[in-house]
Order: structure tokens, then sequence, then C-alpha cells
């Protein structure tokens, strides 16, 4: 039997410089949680990781941005969504048996956001997306119906 883990997160440098730049930091405290032992840990996606996977006796993990991801940036979220995908799905290419991964999306883009979200599950290979709280909407509105509606092959 395989150990799976869910909701593993992970941080990269552009996204903590985009909280920085739009001050979401003042607003959003779960972002203190993100330095030091914690910061270093979420920034490796081989090494440590995999040795702390090891370990635990975890098999695979399912990697997500951490929370706040992307919410409350706007269309310079787009490309770094894009770009956020690109990499995890070279991190999972070299590690295939260890890595899966959640759809960083671009969500107060919504369409956008349904463009990328069927990008990494037809193509990169995703097993969904991970959305977080804080908007300022809930997700069921109608203003999130195009990435909600897009259908796993």
């Amino acid at each position: 039997m395989k150990l799976i883990g869910i909701e593993e997160h992970f941080l990269t440098e552009d996204v903590c410089g985009a909280w920085k730049a739009s001050g979401i930091e003042a607003k959003d405290p779960s972002i203190a949680f993100n330095s030091g032992v914690i910061k270093r840990r979420l920034f490796d996606l081989a090494d440590e990781r995999l040795a702390l996977m090891d370990e635990t006796g975890l098999d695979v993990q399912v990697l997500s941005l951490t929370s706040p991801a992307l919410q409350g940036l706007r269309s310079e979220s787009v490309e770094m969504a894009q770009r956020i995908n690109d990499n995890i799905a070279e991190v999972i290419a070299k590690y295939p048996d260890r890595f899966q991964a959640l759809a960083t999306l671009p969500v107060s883009m919504p369409d956008e956001a349904a463009i990328e979200l069927e990008r990494c599950i037809k193509t990169l290979g995703f097993k969904g997306t991970m959305l977080c709280s804080g908007g300022q909407e809930h997700l069921d509105s109608p203003t999130y119906f195009p990435f909600l509606a897009v259908q796993r092959p």
C-alpha cells in the first residue's frame, strides 16, 4: 500500500515577491508562517523534501502552492501561474514516482484560470487544483463558473 500526502505545499521566490508587492501580507496573517525552517522546506522540491518523505514513510506527495496562493493578485498572476505549473511539471518529470500536482490558478482572472486548469490537466497531467479561501467572493459565485466548469478528460 502506498502512503500519499495530499495538500503538500511549496512556495517560490516569485510568489513571495508578488505577495510583498501587493500588500497582501498585511491582510493575511497566514503568510507569516512561511518563514525560517518552514520557508526553506517549502522552497525545496528535491533533496530535503525527499529525505523527509523517506524518513516518514511517505511514498508520494501531491504538491500545491501554499496559501493564499495567487489569491488577490491580478493580471500578473496569469503568467506566474503558468510558470509555476511548468516548473512543477518539471519536478514531476524528474521524480514521477514521488510527486503529483494540483494546478496553481490565477483565480482573480476566472477565464484565464479555466484555460490554465485545462492545460494543467490535459497537457501536464495534473490531478486537479487547490483553491484557497480569502477572496472577496465565495467560490460558488458565478464569477468563478469558468474554471469550476472545466472537466477532466
